[in-house]
């Protein structure tokens, strides 16, 4: 009977070591979210910024079409100096949860990019479905993040993306497109890249 409760006793050990272990790759993932959580208020402001040209400029034929490529490129070359700076700070990332969030964000954001470019070669950018199926990706990645993160706060970003994507089907005018486009980037890059700030600075783990 001693061999059985040592036995036993030895599993309990295990399987509490291993939950330890599971929850402290989560709060990685989570710290890991937040040091990076610049880059959506990064894409938020590039995305405001083409925005606000073209308001600015409605009757500037290079305005209407440059102001997006500029911005995209520029905010593309922001990230790649952020990324490198920030990792020569923090060190290589080394937990399951880190690497596969890493690997969810960049292929997110590479098929974004051959997304966006594509459309734009082929002047497609005005339709809604263009627009819908950016949000709806975008939600896509929050999710997963939520899934790996056990994050319910990442999780209902994602579902305001999701819905946000739906509406722009429903939109009627211009007008519309770009408040829907304005209200995500304000609250879901900007508003939740600096919840997520916030939470670092007080040193929060949920």
């Amino acid at each position: 009977m001693a061999n059985v409760e040592e036995g036993g006793g030895g599993m309990r050990d295990d399987l509490v070591q291993r939950l330890a272990l599971m929850e402290a790759m989560i709060a990685e993932g989570r710290r890991s979210t937040k040091r990076y959580a610049w880059i959506f208020i990064l894409w938020g402001m590039v995305d405001l910024t083409a925005m606000a040209w073209r308001h600015l400029e409605p009757r500037s034929d290079w305005v209407w079409r440059w102001a997006w490529p500029i911005c995209l490129v520029v905010g593309a070359a922001l990230t790649v100096v952020g990324l490198v700076m920030r990792r020569r700070e923090s060190g290589a990332v080394v937990s399951v949860e880190c690497r596969s969030l890493e690997a969810t964000w960049g292929m997110m954001g590479i098929t974004l990019g051959i997304y966006v470019a594509a459309g734009m070669v082929r002047h497609m950018t005005w339709q809604l479905s263009y627009c819908a199926a950016l949000l709806m990706m975008l939600g896509m990645a929050h999710a997963i993040s939520a899934k790996i993160l056990r994050w319910p706060v990442q999780g209902a970003v994602a579902v305001v993306w999701w819905i946000s994507g739906v509406a722009m089907f429903y939109t009627q005018t211009f007008a519309q497109v770009n408040t829907i486009m304005f209200v995500e980037m304000v609250l879901g890059m900007i508003g939740f890249g600096l919840y997520a700030m916030s939470l670092e600075r007080r040193g929060d783990h949920v």
